[in-house]
């Protein structure tokens, strides 16, 4: 597959070189070589899990294009999103004196990808910076986004937009991932189509039949396309806007708080496009032929529903709380359309009424399977 090249224009001017294909290490080089204007210094920090030979022609690249290169390898755990994890990254940027005209790469997951955006973006005001994604999921998600970094007593609340100088997406890296993350993926590309346009969502319907194909080009269509839905929704001019692809995260963090860790990240955000469309038929005139299409289309992805028993309170509660930690108001990113996902506000019996349905459904999952 040839390498494919998207320019994402990010408000404020700036701009993110994306790359996509098979084989990307071979032009590495001829990448790095337009990253910054004159190559001096590069920090380079990549997941220890990450392939040792790939890891080493990142790191000749970047010295055959001019770098003196500073090279850490961190454990999943050093790479976790926490502020605690962008000090760590800090002190390697301060130890070798890094200014705003050196670049930091970042090899690995969408955990150290999150920190090294974090941090390129503040260090002396904004460095370049070089994101390689190993997964799916950070391939859809981080040229325009990152995981919000935990900080004490407040999970998950510190981010800001993202904007990398370059990505490098090998499909073959993501293809081989972990199921759950490849899964993850695909809930992305799906909430991305979704909130992009009628014809992302429409060419989503198309591709699904051949996005597991290697030989087929129909995933890097879709994470292409995934970049140009997620950026048109960044730029919106209404604010009501640009939260669309918080479309299923609020229901998605109220089930992490009640059903704890070991549940996987794409059961639960596929579970907050379950719940929340099936509440956008009320409160924002979804179709519900809209709404089965989308299910149908996470069950062919191999994305089930998640069988679960919660207290209807317990849910409800939740819900509140993961919406009143980041806001003082309970409004829901609800589509109306493919195209058209909006802040929208919920009465409370509405949506007490729908929060039963959906929990008696998953309650009958979790019978049936017993």
């Amino acid at each position: 597959m040839r390498i494919r090249r998207l320019l994402i224009n990010h408000p404020g001017g700036r701009t993110t070189d994306f790359r996509l294909g098979s084989e990307v290490f071979d032009e590495l080089p001829s990448m790095f070589k337009h990253v910054v204007g004159q190559p001096k210094r590069a920090v380079f920090v990549a997941q220890a899990q990450t392939d040792a030979d790939q890891r080493e022609t990142v790191r000749r690249s970047l010295v055959d294009t001019g770098f003196a290169v500073t090279e850490a390898v961190w454990t999943d755990e050093e790479c976790a999103p926490a502020l605690a994890s962008a000090e760590r990254l800090f002190a390697v940027l301060g130890s070798v004196g890094a200014t705003a005209d050196d670049v930091l790469v970042a090899f690995g997951e969408a955990d150290l990808l999150s920190v090294a955006t974090f941090c390129a973006r503040t260090w002396c005001g904004g460095m370049a910076s070089v994101l390689m994604p190993t997964t799916l999921d950070a391939q859809v998600t981080c040229a325009t986004g990152m995981q919000a970094l935990d900080v004490p007593a407040a999970p998950a609340m510190v981010s800001l937009e993202a904007a990398p100088s370059l990505v490098v997406c090998d499909l073959a890296l993501a293809r081989a991932g972990s199921p759950e993350s490849v899964k993850l993926g695909y809930v992305h590309i799906v909430a991305s189509a979704f909130a992009g346009s009628k014809n992302a969502w429409d060419r989503l319907g198309r591709s699904l039949p051949h996005l597991a194909d290697p030989a087929a080009n129909a995933l890097g269509d879709e994470v292409c396309g995934a970049q140009t839905a997620r950026r048109d929704v960044s730029k919106a001019s209404s604010p009501s806007a640009r939260a669309a692809l918080n479309y299923g995260t609020v229901t998605a963090r109220a089930l992490r708080a009640c059903l704890g860790e070991e549940v996987p990240a794409y059961a639960l955000l596929a579970e907050g496009l379950r719940f929340e469309s099936r509440l956008a038929t009320a409160a924002a005139g979804l179709d519900v032929e809209t709404v089965f299409e989308q299910d149908d289309r996470l069950e062919a992805l191999g994305i089930e529903e998640l069988p679960f028993s919660l207290a209807v309170d317990a849910f409800v509660d939740a819900l509140k709380a993961a919406q009143f930690t980041r806001s003082n108001r309970f409004l829901l990113s609800l589509p109306k359309k493919p195209g058209m996902v909006r802040l929208a506000s919920v009465e409370d019996d509405l949506l007490r009424e729908h929060a039963e349905a959906y929990l008696a459904s998953r309650a009958e999952l979790l019978e049936d399977g017993e």
